[in-house]
C-alpha cells in the first residue's frame, strides 16, 4: 500500500548536504521525512518559527491538504505519518504519544487492508510496520505503563467512524501479539 521510509539515493543525499540550510533540518528530513519533499520542507521551516519537533508534525499535517481527504493516497499519507510521529515521538521522549501513533497506524492500517483486499478482519495480519514499531518502543521503554483495552478503545475511537470490525476485536488481536512478545 505504501512504502515508509522512502530511501534516498546516493545522489539525493549528495544534494541535501550541499544545500545551504540548518544542519537540523537535514538531519529531520533524512531521519523522519523522505516521503516528502526536501526543498518544501526546508522552505516551510524557513517560513515558520518553532521548534524542530513542531515544524515537523505541522509539516507532515498540511501535506495532506495536497490530497483528496479520505481518497486512497490521502490515508496512505495519514499512515506514513503516523508512523512519522511514532519516531518523532519516541526521540524526543513523548512516550505515550509515540504508543498512541503505532496503535492508530495500526487501526487505521486494519480498515484500509480490509477495504482494499476485501478481506475480514480475522484475515489481517498485525502489520510489519506496527511490529517493528512496537519492538523498538518496548526495547526504549520496557517499564511503560499501559492499559492496553483503554489505550486500544482510545485509538479506534480516535477515528470517529465505524470500522467493519469492534474496538474489542482490535484489542483482542492487539493483545495476542503483546502477549507473544511478553510486553
Amino acid at each position: 500500500m505504501f512504502t515508509y521510509p522512502k530511501v534516498l539515493r546516493p545522489k539525493d543525499l549528495k544534494k541535501i548536504s550541499k544545500y545551504s540550510c540548518d544542519g537540523q533540518i537535514k538531519d529531520a528530513y533524512i531521519k523522519y521525512l523522505t516521503n516528502y519533499s526536501f526543498k518544501e520542507f526546508v522552505g516551510f521551516c524557513e517560513d515558520n518559527e518553532g521548534n524542530l519537533e513542531n515544524l515537523i508534525y505541522k509539516f507532515t499535517d498540511l501535506q495532506l491538504e495536497k490530497f483528496e481527504p479520505n481518497s486512497l493516497i490521502w490515508v496512505s499519507h495519514v499512515l506514513i505519518n503516523f508512523l512519522i510521529y511514532f519516531n518523532v515521538n519516541l526521540d524526543y521522549e513523548n512516550y505515550y504519544d509515540a504508543y498512541a501513533s503505532v496503535l492508530q497506524f495500526t487501526v487505521l492500517f486494519f480498515a484500509m487492508r480490509m477495504l482494499v483486499a476485501k478481506i475480514s478482519f480475522d484475515e489481517v495480519d498485525l502489520p510489519e510496520h506496527s511490529r517493528i514499531c512496537f519492538e523498538k518502543f518496548f526495547n526504549k521503554c520496557p517499564d511503560f505503563k499501559f492499559n492496553l483495552k483503554t489505550d486500544c478503545n482510545l485509538a479506534y475511537k480516535s477515528f470517529n467512524n465505524d470500522f467493519d470490525f469492534t474496538s474489542d476485536e482490535f484489542y483482542i488481536k492487539i493483545k495476542k501479539h503483546f502477549d507473544e512478545c511478553n510486553y
